[in-house]
């Protein structure tokens, strides 16, 4: 079972604060379910006095991880809910989604992934460009599957640890955050699961926004955001579907981007070179 919670500050000053004088602070638990989903809610209505976090640790029970928008009012022992590894999944899907889009071959994609958690991602790229470059300290683990790739497909894979194959690429993708700045193009396109840890030449595409099944949306409290309860979802509650899901919009940082504009700018980055 998922566990959320809220601390609703109805604390005033003035007239309000003296009607709350006659006011107790509560706690308000209820109980959600969908197919094998299932969602305690604890919200601690607030009007003074101090927080009693013995209260609320008694209703959060044993989970230590608590789906809440901020962590404010968490009991010590207690950390909010994160996780990137739908924000990865849909990185890659947007990936996929952009190349399904353009279908031509003579495309230069860089993939950096250090840690070898996207290695399955080759096989689905080699299908799309006849230019893939990995980027790695892996590169024992990503030899070993160039090999298979080029026997079963005749696909080409160049494993690299250095950075030579950004400078030309057009589509790079980074499904960790960024801890360096890569040396690329400013026009190249950027696929990221997360904003930048370092400045960029070029814009980090992320925050890939997508449609949460109604089943979902009836699920989820009003008090948390949609995106990072399908992440709970995904990652908790084995919701798995959503990871096959395509983005709505994304934006990188400034601008919003749609499906559409976001093909247009690779469109136009490949009509430039």
């Amino acid at each position: 079972m998922m566990t959320a919670f809220y601390l609703s500050d109805n604390t005033a000053s003035g007239v309000r604060a003296v009607r709350n004088w006659f006011r107790r602070n509560r706690i308000r638990v209820e109980h959600r379910y969908c197919d094998t989903v299932a969602l305690k809610s604890v919200t601690y209505e607030w009007y003074r006095g101090a927080v009693n976090r013995t209260s609320i640790k008694r209703f959060l029970g044993s989970s230590c991880e608590i789906l809440c928008g901020d962590g404010n009012g968490l009991p010590e022992g207690y950390k909010r809910f994160s996780s990137d590894e739908l924000s990865r999944r849909l990185c890659e899907n947007a990936a996929l989604y952009l190349l399904n889009s353009i279908g031509t071959p003579h495309i230069r994609i860089v993939l950096t992934d250090d840690t070898g958690d996207h290695i399955g991602l080759c096989r689905y790229l080699a299908d799309h460009t006849d230019s893939l470059s990995v980027i790695t300290e892996k590169t024992k683990l990503f030899l070993d599957e160039a090999d298979r790739l080029i026997e079963e497909k005749g696909a080409v894979i160049r494993i690299s640890r250095g950075d030579a194959p950004l400078k030309n690429a057009d589509l790079i993708i980074a499904p960790a955050p960024l801890k360096r700045t890569l040396p690329c193009d400013a026009n190249a396109v950027i696929l990221s699961s997360a904003a930048p840890l370092a400045a960029q030449n070029a814009p980090v595409i992320r925050d890939y926004a997508i449609e949460l099944p109604e089943k979902y949306r009836a699920l989820c409290p009003s008090y948390l955001e949609s995106g990072y309860f399908a992440s709970a979802l995904y990652t908790l509650a084995g919701a798995h579907e959503l990871g096959s899901s395509i983005f709505r919009r994304c934006t990188d940082g400034y601008s919003v981007h749609t499906r559409m504009s976001l093909t247009e700018l690779l469109r136009r980055r490949l009509a430039a070179v």
